[in-house]
């Protein structure tokens, strides 16, 4: 089976090719500003559609008038693939709204944020050094060997540094890693981020919280870039070692979910979660226990595992929404509510455990016993 995986590594460029990182950035910002802006336009006041042809064709004419010149300074493909981002972003507006979620209509891209570019093609690898259309040869930090073959290179920048990402194409292994057929269930938490069911017991994984264990500093990075006058090189640079913490945090919790992850998936064949409403639990969540929940990086655990089992041929089951998870006894089966402060789940059974352990092993029997979960299915 062909799936595609990416390999980022840290980009080593020289000032010069920093400061073409950042042009092409800019320029893939400023044509996907502009390219929403014209579609927004055109809508309101004409009731007209603007497709990704037109505005394609437009860009040849960008490049021929003497006031936007300077973008024929960047490659051709890459402002295309700004373009080709900004009609994605329209398809799956328009997909929400045809299954009646939250539409998220696309909004502009604001510097500083998120600047990346992509070459589809163009671009060429020899050692630790990748060559970028009209960038020259960059050298990066080679960490692990790049598999499969190289479909498209993205540039991106988070905090004061770039990175290269190499998506690629490549073949899945045909044989799990374990030798005799293990399950587990997880339940994910913010007392412990995991409390983990298998055939040996139960393991509780801590919950690291990164961003609350550095807010007071956060805090104090925040408050410098106020003080200063905004658009000032002070406030410039006070606003960029914000974003470089916040991209030391980031980069801490990927590092523990990717190592967590891998761990689980390599050791079992089938692995059972509960579904969650991640958005909507942020929307109705106080301030403190949202920022608890996104801490925690409960959404992108879930996302490793997915596509870490279809890697190696495990098997991801999800319960369910409507899995009762925290209500019902693992042994008996019978039904109880319970309250939030509730930590510990006692049942007339005889079952006296905390709940978060209660939740892992009913998780587990889903996958073990077979027992019907609500909406259950297999990702």
């Amino acid at each position: 089976m062909i799936i595609r995986k990416s390999f980022k590594y840290r980009l080593r460029p020289n000032r010069k090719q920093a400061e073409l990182c950042s042009q092409f950035a800019g320029a893939c910002r400023w044509i996907y500003n502009r390219g929403l802006d014209q579609r927004k336009e055109a809508w309101e006041k004409e009731h007209r559609s603007i497709g990704l042809y037109d505005q394609n064709i437009e860009l040849v004419k960008l490049k021929a008038d003497p006031k936007t010149a300077w973008l024929k300074e960047v490659h051709s493909q890459v402002l295309q693939q700004a373009l080709g981002d900004l009609h994605s972003a329209y398809q799956h507006f328009f997909r929400r709204v045809k299954n009646g979620e939250k539409p998220g209509y696309p909004r502009f891209r604001v510097r500083g944020e998120r600047d990346s570019f992509r070459f589809p093609q163009g671009f060429k690898l020899s050692g630790e050094r990748v060559y970028l259309p009209k960038i020259g040869w960059v050298r990066f930090r080679s960490s692990r060997p790049i598999e499969g073959e190289i479909k498209q290179v993205t540039v991106l920048r988070e905090g004061d540094h770039w990175y290269v990402s190499f998506s690629c194409e490549i073949q899945a292994e045909d044989q799990p890693f374990a030798t005799s057929p293990s399950t587990i269930g997880i339940d994910v938490g913010l007392e412990n981020f995991a409390v983990i069911a298998s055939e040996l017991g139960i393991d509780e994984v801590s919950n690291p919280r990164f961003l609350q264990r550095d807010l007071s500093h956060l805090r104090y990075l925040s408050r410098q870039v106020s003080k200063k006058q905004k658009g000032s090189k002070s406030w410039k640079e006070a606003k960029r070692g914000l974003a470089a913490f916040h991209a030391k945090i980031r980069a801490r919790r990927t590092d523990f979910l990717h190592k967590l992850s891998t761990q689980l998936v390599k050791s079992h064949d089938l692995i059972v979660v509960e579904s969650l409403k991640i958005q909507s639990m942020l929307m109705n969540a106080p301030k403190s226990l949202a920022r608890a929940i996104s801490d925690a990086g409960w959404g992108q655990f879930l996302r490793f595992l997915h596509y870490k089992c279809e890697y190696f041929c495990k098997r991801l089951l999800e319960a369910g929404e409507w899995f009762p998870s925290t209500k019902q006894c693992h042994r008996c089966g019978s039904k109880q509510e319970m309250a939030l402060s509730d930590r510990r789940y006692v049942c007339s059974c005889g079952v006296d455990i905390h709940r978060d352990h209660n939740s892992a092993l009913l998780l587990r029997s889903v996958g073990t016993t077979g027992k019907k979960a609500c909406g259950a299915a297999f990702v």
